[in-house]
């Protein structure tokens, strides 16, 4: 299997396995990729519907090396190499969640179930 991500900067969507799951997002490096699974160091986020851009409302995790098997894989977007999931979030002017860094990454646009 070819290694494409590693050492990409990615921002993954995870599959919601339960009716009241909140969206899951994890911004990060890829580490290791292998035909199971996909290893992440990174962030995460987890939000429901934000009402009107309502920074409690988001969760983020810990730095750390998340696996997460391809089955949970619901999308891939691969992102800049300045991004610094380290920073804190925000909301930019046209209402996306961002990561407050040099390339004001998005967490999750507008219209990804956010009003």
């Amino acid at each position: 299997m070819d290694k494409y991500l590693v050492g990409k900067n990615i921002r993954l969507r995870c599959k919601k396995s339960y009716p009241d799951a909140h969206t899951h997002i994890i911004i990060g490096q890829v580490l290791e990729e292998t035909a199971k699974y996909i290893a992440v160091k990174g962030r995460t986020f987890h939000f429901n519907r934000i009402i009107d851009q309502m920074r409690s409302q988001i969760h983020s995790g810990d730095n750390m090396i998340r696996i997460i098997p391809w089955e949970n894989v619901e999308v891939i977007h691969w992102i800049s190499e300045i991004t610094d999931w380290n920073v804190d979030i925000a909301f930019d002017s046209n209402g996306n969640l961002v990561l407050n860094d040099k390339a004001k990454t998005v967490i999750a646009q507008k219209r990804d179930g956010m009003e």
